[in-house]
Order: C-alpha cells, then structure tokens, then sequence
C-alpha cells in the first residue's frame, strides 16, 4: 500500500510539473508570437462572421470566390469610407488634446495649491505656538520654483502625447502590411477551408466517423458564426443609436464618438467606461461646466445599460453567461499579452472558446464553471 501511494503521488506531482511547463510554454509563445497569432485570431474571427453568408450566396449558385469578395467588400467600403470622414475629426482632436491636458493640469495646480496653502497655514500656526528659543538651530525649507512645479504635468503629458505620435508614425506602414495581409488570409480562408476540409475528412478520418466529423465542424462553425455575427450587429446598432443621440443633441463630431460607443463596447466594463470618460471630456469642451453634459453622459450611460442589462442578454440568452470575476482576469491577461487589439477580441474569443467546449460531453464541467 505504501509503494502504490508513493507512486500515485509521485504520478500526481509529475502531472502538475507537466501542467505547469505547458501552461508556461502557451504564455510565453502567446506573448512572444504575439504579432502572428493575433492576426490568425482576427482572421478566424472575420472568416467566422462572413462564413454564413459566403454560404448563402453558394446555395444560391454564386461560385465561393465571388461571395468572398463581394462580402469583404461590403465590409471594406464601409470601412473606408468612415476613416475618411473620420480624418478631420481626429486631426482636430489630435491638435486639441495638448491644450486640453494643458487646461486640466493648470485646473489641478489650482486645486493642489489650494490644498497646499491651507495645509502651510495650519502647519504654520502649529509650529508659532511650539517655538522656542532653539528653533533658530532648525533649517528653513527650500522654496522651489512655482513654476517649474506647475509645468511638470504638462511637460510629462506633452512627452507622451509626443511618443505616442511618433510610435503611431513609425508602426502606421507596418500596420497597413498587416491589414493587407488579414485580408488575403479571410479571401482565402472563405474560398478554400471548406475544400481543404473535405479532404483532410476524407483522408485521415475513418470511414464511419466522417458523417459525425462533418456534422460537428459545421455545428460549431454555425453556433460561432452566428454569435460573431449577432455581437457586431448589436455593436453597430449602439453607434448608430449614439451617434442620433449626439447630432440631436448638438454635440460635435457625433460620428466620432458614436462609433467610439459601439467600437469599444467589445471590452465588457472597460469600454463603456472608456467610451463615457470620453464622450464627458468631449462635451465638457465643447460646452464647459453646462447642464448639456449631465444629459450626454446620462444618455449614454442609459444606453450601455439598456444594452448590457436587456438587449445582449435577451439576444444572446446563454450564450453570453459568464462569471464577470473570469472575464476581468481574462480581460487582464489578454490586455497584457496582446494590447488594445487584445482586449477587443478578448471576449469574443473566451466565448468562442465556451461554445467550442459545449460540444463536448467531457468539457461540460468547464462550461458550468464559466457560467457559475
């Protein structure tokens, strides 16, 4: 009994070693390979959402190729179209943000020299009452320049706003490669992994397991089509619904922050809480200390809640049920991974992973622990 138990542990702590090594060894190839696999995720992703309509147009005798670029098209135009209109916008704010950061830390300088002259008064008339004769031995402090004091919040914040131009400039062609890239990678994916697929079934697959084979993949590749799908509509939906809300309401450049809105709505808690610091320095600029920007940022915090608490939920029902406590650890390791492209897949990706798991019998208790 002794040697069994002896060997059952030495068994049970090998496992753990060979968890951890492989744990560690994705993390480390996630970070490093971070480039390579991102873009092979996005691909996934995009080739997901047109999947089902590449299908379509296939019952309809539109031959794949044509389907493919007819879809990436009609989500190309769009796209480009919006960056144009966006240029101005965004050159403006790029121009205006430096002013804007210079504004607020001279408001803050403001505050803290308030808090300052107050705290010396009082530090003053606390040290008046306990002099004595020995309080000439004790050194005066230094008093600083005030306004170098005061400029090192705006130089700092200069600093960054500067090196953060300089990196867009400097990554902005390699970044165009990549978009070039992700595109080829969809086309081809659409056109020719149903084929390919086929012939790995048929090749290496047995006989009577091809029929299942065939039946899982397109079950999963229907249940992550259509969850991608439902959660860019929905998405894309809110800015549309943002954007009406701010051209009714006379806010500027309500394109802009609309599609700020639903862009970032992909990042659960985050986003929206980006989105709302956002469009509350926006309206604060535009209209100063105004009643107009209560009702903007009331607005837009009703509409996140209207869509997180009823919409999403009554859309995707349980689909979408999962622990917030783990989407805000994978939120975190995501983001520290990957980046800000990171945490907009992050989420789509962890319940593309959950549908997947639902299809096995034996992965069950990983799907009730998601959901806890």
């Amino acid at each position: 009994m002794t040697s069994i138990s002896q060997e059952t542990k030495t068994i049970n702590k090998s496992l753990v070693c060979h968890i951890t090594l492989t744990v560690l060894a994705v993390v480390y190839t996630a970070y490093f390979a971070q480039e390579l696999i991102l873009l092979l995720v996005a691909t996934a992703l995009i080739s997901l959402l047109l999947s089902s309509g590449v299908n379509a147009l296939e019952r309809l005798h539109v031959p794949r190729v044509l389907g493919a670029i007819f879809l990436l098209s009609c989500l190309i135009v769009p796209t480009s179209a919006l960056v144009i209109q966006l240029e101005e916008p965004v050159t403006k704010w790029t121009k205006m943000l430096p002013q804007v950061s210079t504004q607020i830390s001279e408001k803050l300088d403001e505050y803290q020299n308030i808090i300052d002259t107050k705290s010396t008064d009082n530090v003053e008339d606390s040290q008046s009452k306990s002099d004595n004769w020995f309080s000439w031995f004790k050194e005066k402090p230094k008093t600083g320049n005030n306004a170098e004091n005061k400029s090192i919040i705006q130089t700092q914040l200069k600093e960054s706003l500067f090196s953060f131009a300089a990196e867009f400039m400097v990554l902005a062609p390699f970044a165009l490669i990549q978009l070039i890239t992700a595109i080829i990678l969809v086309l081809f994916t659409l056109v020719f992994s149903p084929k390919l697929f086929r012939h790995y079934v048929h090749l290496f697959v047995m006989e009577n397991r091809q029929e299942k084979a065939f039946k899982f993949v397109l079950d999963m590749q229907q249940q992550l089509s259509r969850y991608i799908l439902t959660v860019s509509l929905i998405n894309l939906f809110l800015s549309v619904i943002a954007m009406l809300l701010f051209t009714f309401m006379g806010l500027e450049d309500a394109l802009l922050w609309g599609l700020i809105v639903g862009f970032v709505n992909f990042i659960p808690y985050v986003g929206p809480a980006f989105a709302l610091g956002a469009i509350t320095l926006a309206s604060a600029v535009q209209w100063g200390a105004d009643i107009n920007v209560l009702v903007v940022v009331c607005s837009v915090l009703l509409l996140n809640i209207l869509e997180s608490q009823f919409i999403t939920p009554l859309v995707l029902a349980k689909n979408m049920r999962v622990n917030p406590f783990i989407i805000i650890v994978w939120l975190l390791i995501i983001g520290w991974l990957w980046g800000l492209i990171g945490l907009l897949i992050a989420v789509p990706l962890l319940v593309c992973t959950k549908l997947i798991l639902t299809l096995f019998e034996q992965t069950q208790p990983w799907v009730k622990f998601l959901e806890t």
